[in-house]
């Protein structure tokens, strides 16, 4: 009798901590367009509608930035332009990127007139001002073109992943309501967090109940992925018993269930925000490095470790940090504006 012995080396991950920086940002930025025109269709509220926008503005530019650091080499991106190859997720998205962000940019400085006196702000950004405009009809243009570059993006960043068929929990049909529903709450909840800040209004009732909503849907595409078949079953359990993150994530959800209608707080509003962004970063993190622990074609799991270094930690925090500078940026920029109460518009009012 022969005896052979097989031995498989455990596998590095293709997908970076960069990926999951850009799932989140980019997820943070779409849902914010949606919560954004979410809050014009029901009360017409330029404020609240501003704010989403510029948490949205904030997202869009970091996200593209930890996607090309994700890429390694920054002459590729060139070659999507040089060499057009429509058959690539990746070529189009060098295309809806910078349109998307574009679409953001300028939805997000159509609101500024109308929201922003142009007396408050210092007198470099009066340019911003500058010309006759129909303003009432270029953010409705503006309104419409975000709207359909964020679901193309939303389209483009699941393809990214659904592409890979030989790995069941990213070629499923769960897949980009899980990218949504997922992000969706950190976006309601941190634009109620920035209005009852910044606004100094009460926060509307709709956004609970939108954000309970989205944590019902992102509740039921969970089950989806465990019973649709039987590999996906089996690598979600492997998840479970290999990791503490799939259980982490289950506390933020029902973290959330609890929190998302209790008596409003700001100490409250901030506790329930990082919840939600953790709960957000738990989900990418687990689906584009978890994931990967799984091996494709044998038995053995291939274990990651977060290290101290730019294609880790300190990546991650790199491009936190822009976020927040970029954020503490808009503040100095546009805070006087948005404290000054009994304020309610801008130039056309």
């Amino acid at each position: 009798m022969m005896i052979r012995e097989i031995v498989v080396e455990p596998q590095a991950i293709a997908w970076l901590p960069w990926a999951v920086s850009y799932f989140f940002f980019i997820g943070l930025s779409f849902s914010s367009v949606f919560v954004g025109l979410l809050a014009n269709y029901k009360e017409k509220n330029l404020r609240t509608e501003f704010i989403a926008i510029v948490i949205a503005l904030t997202c869009s530019i970091v996200a593209p930035i930890a996607l090309t650091a994700d890429l390694h080499q920054p002459s590729r991106i060139t070659n999507f332009y040089l060499n057009l190859t429509p058959w690539s997720w990746m070529a189009w998205g060098a295309i809806f990127l910078p349109l998307f962000t574009v679409a953001v940019a300028g939805y997000f400085l159509c609101l500024l007139r109308q929201v922003v006196p142009q007396n408050s702000l210092p007198k470099f950004l009066h340019l911003l001002y500058w010309g006759n405009l129909n303003i009432t009809r270029w953010t409705t243009v503006f309104r419409l073109f975000a709207f359909v570059m964020s679901l193309l993006i939303l389209v483009y960043t699941t393809m990214e992943v659904y592409v890979v068929e030989a790995r069941p929990l990213w070629h499923h049909y769960s897949l980009m309501p899980l990218i949504l529903f997922s992000a969706l709450p950190s976006a309601f909840l941190l634009c109620r967090f920035f209005s009852t800040l910044f606004a100094q209004q009460n926060n509307p009732t709709y956004f609970s109940h939108f954000t309970a909503l989205s944590l019902v849907a992102l509740c039921v595409t969970l089950l989806t992925f465990y019973f649709s078949s039987e590999q996906t079953a089996l690598q979600l359990t492997q998840l479970w018993y290999f990791s503490n993150l799939p259980l982490l994530a289950i506390a933020c959800l029902v973290a959330l269930f609890v929190l998302v209608y209790l008596p409003h707080s700001m100490l409250y509003n901030l506790a329930t925000v990082v919840v939600a962004l953790c709960l957000t970063w738990l989900v990418r993190w687990i689906l584009l490095i978890q994931v990967q622990s799984v091996a494709k074609y044998n038995a053995l799991m291939n274990p990651y470790q977060l290290g101290w270094h730019i294609d880790g930690a300190i990546g991650i925090l790199s491009v936190f940090s822009l976020w927040i500078c970029i954020g503490i940026l808009l503040w100095w920029l546009f805070s006087a504006a948005l404290l000054q109460k009994g304020f309610t518009g801008g130039e056309n009012e």
